[in-house]
């Protein structure tokens, strides 16, 4: 798989063209490292600069889409006047936009009963938590690593055969969610219609997990030009992502490139 910062000439190019680039950032594991504790994610002031510095350049459209809560990720990112899709995207907020998924909304009775439930199962399984994020579950045991199948175990037991929810995984993390028509992919999707970027435009779509694939996956049918960017070492054996970044350290690097890119071609004209 190519590394991001040799596409940017052409996603710099396509920039330049069409007047428009489209930054789609998960949160955890690409803006900001994976840590222990969910909320002492921080985005590195390299990559907050670098962003920063990119946002303030004419065409630049940016959201933020995570499996975090809307307003967890919103807090962190702390990223103004775009839009956030928290929750895997079941709830979008900001740029003119507001959109909570119905049928999400309305599984919210079961998820606090199954949240009660997985609670008291790892009340003695130091290092595991639950943290509720209003929609769904993450049920959390990087630091009870050791202690994965009695987790796992609990988290089944609790939520298992209730037809209105779903268990899915991430990194070190499980989720319980709604069980709608939905997901990261779905989320880019509407965003990109109502962002409604010229068919040339170059569109990113960065993010580090299993979760991430779905979008990757949506952005392959929405142009050419749009692409998803993998952070990841080692690489997953697949990925519809069509290029990657070793680590979240790079993502800034790769937004400098990007700025610096559009800078010297303007010094050029």
């Amino acid at each position: 798989m190519q590394n991001a910062l040799e596409r940017v000439p052409l996603w710099r190019d396509g920039w330049r063209g069409s007047g428009r680039l489209v930054l789609l950032l998960d949160f955890d594991g690409t803006l900001a490292p994976i840590v222990a504790r969910p909320e002492l994610a921080r985005m590195p002031e390299r990559t907050r600069r670098a962003l920063d510095r990119l946002m303030a350049m004419e065409g630049v459209e940016v959201a933020v889409v995570s499996g975090r809560g809307l307003a967890d990720v919103r807090d962190l990112a702390a990223i103004p006047g775009i839009a956030y899709a928290g929750n895997h995207g079941m709830e979008i907020e900001g740029a003119g936009l507001h959109r909570i998924h119905p049928e999400a909304a309305a599984a919210r009775p079961e998820l606090e009963e199954v949240s009660g439930l997985i609670g008291r199962a790892l009340a003695g399984i130091d290092g595991a938590f639950v943290e509720d994020k209003g929609l769904t579950l993450s049920i959390h045991y990087r630091q009870a690593a050791d202690r994965e199948a009695e987790v796992r175990a609990a988290v089944h037991a609790a939520a298992d055969g209730r037809p209105g929810l779903r268990v899915t995984g991430g990194k070190m993390v499980l989720e319980v969610r709604p069980r709608v028509e939905w997901d990261k992919g779905r989320a880019v999707l509407f965003l990109l219609e109502q962002m409604r970027p010229p068919a040339d435009a170059p569109i990113l779509y960065l993010g580090d997990d299993r979760t991430d694939e779905d979008a990757f996956r949506a952005l392959d049918g929405w142009s050419a030009n749009a692409e998803g960017v993998l952070i990841a070492d080692p690489l997953p054996e697949e990925s519809a992502a069509k290029s990657r970044l070793h680590e979240p350290a790079e993502v800034g690097a790769l937004f400098e490139a990007l700025a610096e890119g559009i800078r010297e071609l303007g010094n050029r004209e």
